[in-house]
Formats: structure tokens, sequence, C-alpha cells
């Protein structure tokens, strides 16, 4: 097989030039060109020097004593350029470099390259440890051969046979005679199990969180649903109005307090939800209560009704805008009606008054309240639903009236 040609040397240390590597390959290339006379092989050693480079000038300065041999100009050559010591590696710091050497979990199965050959990851490992322990001289024995099995990957150690190892040499080569296609197969059909219950967490992560028993969200979408009050008789005639009001000691509010009806879950508000609802709120900001709030407001909705569709539930990842003049958002507002004092179950507005929320508003305001909190509370602007009775009689049942009765009615009132 034909000796590479040497590359020309310019002895300026650089760090692709190593003189002793040189002078070694230019050696081979003269014994394979059969140059073996010490004047031929100095004549042929100007060929392969860098023109003006400072081994140029060196090797024209050379006395004849110099070149009056090989083994003299041999001398005189690595008395300018002596060969570097090589830092030798104490027994420690290669038992360190062992415990370090790593067969990573996505290497098992796979194929390197070692020596210019192709092989599998394992046996390339397996090589190394062994060219470490033997460096750190405990290759006769079994010092740290538990500690570097231990950190093997699950794959390989379930493969290998609980035997006591004599020798690293026993240990090695039991783990390079492990099949590369049958770890191919397990590595596969690891990944393939790490996939199934990655997922089966997912799933049970959106289980909890969306479903209709555990889901906070559609628990309280399926109870506005199901709320439902029957209009009182006082009140068909009424007309109602929102008004700011500031509480004082003269004239409190009526308050009042919510009795479950059933037994409460434990829900779990995951901190995503919470971001997605919050950004939601800023995005869509309750308009004032002015023509100009009331014309925004209006467009809120066209564009809510163009992005969702007019039949879209509302959920936590849409949002609703909110009507002017109503309560801020959980503020501990009525979902009803969007007013303070009561809640949803005790609102005194009829479920097909005009003045009552949408249902779609009265969902985002619960959805909101579920998952951030009332926490507007304390900064928002009390709301209060102001009733003006205005009674009216039977007319059909007054004409009926003798000028008796109508007398008696008429004194009475």
């Amino acid at each position: 097989m034909p000796t590479e040609t040497p590359q020309i040397f310019h002895g300026d240390g650089l760090a692709s030039e190593n003189p002793a590597d040189f002078l070694k390959s230019f050696n081979c290339a003269m014994r394979e060109q059969k140059v073996t006379v010490s004047s031929d092989k100095l004549d042929a050693f100007g060929d392969y020097i860098g023109t003006g480079s400072q081994v140029e000038r060196w090797f024209k300065a050379l006395t004849s004593t110099d070149k009056a041999t090989w083994p003299a100009f041999v001398t005189a050559f690595e008395k300018c350029w002596p060969p570097v010591t090589i830092a030798e590696k104490t027994k420690a710091e290669y038992e360190r470099e062992l415990l370090d050497l790593a067969l990573q979990e996505e290497e098992v199965g796979k194929k390197t390259t070692l020596y210019g050959r192709e092989c599998w990851a394992h046996i390339a490992w397996a090589m190394k440890a062994l060219q470490l322990a033997t460096n750190a001289d405990i290759d006769q024995g079994t010092s740290m051969i538990w500690q570097v099995r231990s950190k093997l990957p699950d794959i390989v150690k379930d493969l290998l046979k609980d035997e006591e190892y004599t020798a690293w040499a026993d240990f090695t080569k039991a783990v390079m005679e492990l099949k590369g296609s049958r770890l191919a197969e397990k590595q596969e059909q690891h990944l393939k199990q790490t996939q199934e219950l990655k997922e089966l967490r997912a799933d049970l992560a959106r289980v909890q969180l969306r479903t209709p028993q555990q889901n906070p969200i559609t628990a309280l979408q399926s109870q506005l649903n199901k709320l439902s009050l029957s209009p009182a008789a006082s009140l068909n005639n009424s007309s109602f109005s929102r008004v700011p009001t500031a509480p004082t000691s003269q004239s409190p509010q009526t308050t009042y307090s919510r009795q479950p009806t059933m037994s409460q879950q434990q829900f779990v508000i995951m901190e995503d939800v919470k971001t997605i609802v919050r950004q939601l709120v800023n995005a869509i900001p309750q308009q004032p209560d002015s023509p100009s709030g009331k014309t925004a407001y209006v467009n809120q909705l066209a564009q809510w009704n163009a992005k969702w569709g007019e039949n879209t539930h509302v959920t936590h990842e849409t949002g609703y805008p909110l009507k002017p003049g109503t309560a801020a958002i959980s503020s501990g507002e009525c979902f009803g009606c969007g007013t303070h004092g009561h809640n949803g179950c005790n609102c005194p507005l009829p479920v097909d008054h005009a003045e009552r929320l949408s249902h779609k508003e009265a969902a985002w305001r619960a959805i909101t309240s579920k998952v951030l909190g009332a926490f507007n509370r304390t900064s928002a602007t009390p709301i209060s639903l102001v009733i003006n009775h205005t009674p009216q009689y039977n007319t059909a049942w007054i004409e009926e009236l003798t000028e008796q009765d109508k007398g008696k009615v008429e004194g009475s009132a």
C-alpha cells in the first residue's frame, strides 16, 4: 500500500503541524521510495519544506557536521523542534473518565463509527470502557464494574445476565455480545410504551380538566342552563334599571348568601386555563354606558359572531363581550342581571325579561368567576338593580262590578 506523501513542513508552530509526526512521515516516504543514503535523504528533505519558511532558513544554515549523517541531522532537527512531552493522565483521571463514559439511552440500538468502521453503539462503548479500565490499571479486577453497570440504560441492563464478573474483560465481553438488532427491537418497544404513557397522562389531564364530572366550566354552564325562575306576579308590570350605588350605613344593601343545593366537588383549574381567561378579559374590555360605548359593544358582538358563529357555546377559549352599564366581571355580580346584592338563584328579574343578560354573557361571567375568582370585588363600582312598581288593575274584572260594588271599591280605595 503506497505511503501518503508528507505534507509540506513550515516549522512555525501551526496547530496543524507536528514536527515529530512530519519526520516519521518523511522517513516512511523515503523507505517507500527506497532512498537509504543520507545525502540523498537530505537532498529530498529540501523538497518537503515550505519556501521562505522558518525551517528552510534553518536547513540552509546547517553546518556540514549536522549534515554528515542522517542521525546527526535528526539530532539537529529535534534540537530545534523537540518532541512534545505528553501530559500523562493519572489513574484517578482515567477512573473519573470511565465513570463519565455514558451510553445514552437514545444511542441504544443505533450504529456509530469507531476507528473508521461502523459498529453498534454499545460495542463502541464497551471497547472504550475496557481501554479506560486498562489505563486506570483496574482491568484485572472488579473495581468500579457495578458503578458503571448501574449507569447503563435499562434496556441494556435488562438483557445482561445477572452474574458475577471477575474482570473488566468479562463485563465488556458480555455487553459486546448483545445483539444490536435485539437492542433496536427493545428500544422501539420502549419508545412506543413511553409515547403511550405520555398520551395517557395527557388524556388524564384533559379528563380532570374537561370532563362533565370534574370540569368546573362545564359544570357552571350546566347550572346556568338549568337555572330558571318563575316570573313573580308583582314584578310582571315593573320596570328595571341598573344604577351605580355607594353603600352607606343609612341605606345598607340587602345581601344574599349562596347555599349549595348539591354536594360540591373539588375542581382543579390548570394554570394554562387561567392564563387564557385573563388574556380574554383584557382583550374584550367592557365598554362604558354611553352612546359611543354602546356602539362599541355592538361592534364587539358583531366581531365575536363573525369569529365564532352565533350558535357557538361560550367557553374559556372564546370569551364574550360585556353589556355596558352592568357590573364589572368577577366582582361578585349576579350572572342573571349583572348587578350586585344577590346571586343568580335569587335574581328578581324574570327569566324572560329583556333586561336579563344573554345566556352567553352569563356563561362567560360564570366561567371567569370560577377560574379567576372575584378578583374585581374590592375595586368594582357597586351596581344595584332598581325596581319601579307600576300596579295595574284587571280591566275585565272591573267592568263586571256593579255600581254599588264599584263605589265600595272606590271608597275602600
